[in-house]
């Protein structure tokens, strides 16, 4: 399942970061209770991990989601984490398009960056 490859440390931060956006589209109600609870703490603990590639996508699915018990974690994000996403834009911002999504607003369209910054 998805979640246990987004939580895998052993997994390449490619192929983890495809987890959480995976669950982000297709996660819904319709999956058995436990399961789908165990995506939600699988995506939320994302938020925190290491990779900058993680986050992203985690927040990605955080707002597809709307999560809102990640908001604490993705206004930290928001303010702190300037990290580029090749051929997207940075973490923070891709938090805070989570929060405005999660909280019923529309974010701004974003042009995509050609090159990462750490």
């Amino acid at each position: 399942m998805l979640s246990k490859v987004a939580a895998d440390r052993v997994e390449a931060p490619s192929v983890r970061a495809q987890a959480p956006e995976g669950l982000g589209n297709r996660l819904s109600h319709e999956l058995v209770p436990n399961l789908y609870q165990e995506a939600l703490t699988v995506i939320i603990e994302a938020l925190d991990d290491s990779d900058a590639e993680i986050r992203f996508w985690a927040c990605f699915a955080v707002s597809e989601i709307k999560i809102e018990e990640a908001l604490p974690k993705l206004q930290v994000l928001a303010q702190t984490d300037n990290t580029i996403m090749e051929g997207w834009w940075s973490v923070g911002e891709e938090a805070e398009d989570a929060i405005t999504l999660i909280n019923g607003g529309e974010p701004p369209l974003r042009k995509p960056c050609k090159s990462p910054t750490i």
